[in-house]
């Protein structure tokens, strides 16, 4: 028991000796990254006068003109949209079509509380009438995909039809 006693200050003197040594070596670090970092501060930086070229595309588009070619067929269509198909195709979504004019209203009242204005148009199918609920038509893209991504996420089935008027 008189060796344990006798060897507790060599073991105090050995850790205390072990930390200092690492706090001299977290030092010695600290002054390498602080010269090596004043090292790299002192470099002088190479700048020109020159001014950076500016581009303003207002000013340089503004004086473009260019000439696309447009086959006859499709100047014809540009001045009487009569003739141009494409022009005065819209589209439209089927909410559903139902036998019964009340289920009709009871889905235009659904669509209502989701903020979608509806129609109720009648048709007769052979013989017999049928109560189609409309959405549209859509004048733009966006409109078209929030009012399917709103049926979607509600889970009401539709169609989607384009009108040629």
């Amino acid at each position: 028991m008189t060796a344990s006693k006798s060897s507790r200050p060599w073991v105090w003197i050995s850790l205390f000796l072990m930390l200092g040594l690492f706090a001299a070596g977290i030092l010695y670090l600290d002054s390498q990254i602080v010269k090596s970092s004043k090292a790299n501060a002192k470099k002088p930086e190479v700048t020109t006068n020159k001014p950076k070229p500016k581009i303003d595309f207002y000013t340089v588009l503004e004086d473009r003109v260019m000439d696309i070619p447009v086959p006859k067929d499709d100047v014809d269509g540009l001045k009487n949209p009569s003739i141009n198909k494409l022009a005065i195709t819209m589209l439209t979504l089927q909410a559903g079509s139902f036998k019964s004019a009340l289920d009709a209203d009871s889905r235009k009242a659904e669509l209502a509380f989701l903020g979608l204005e509806a129609k109720v148009n009648s048709v007769n199918v052979n013989g017999s009438t049928w109560y189609r609920v409309v959405l549209g038509p859509f004048e733009s893209n966006s409109d078209i995909s929030r009012t399917k991504n709103l049926l979607h996420e509600s889970n009401i089935k539709y169609v989607q039809r384009s009108v040629v008027q």
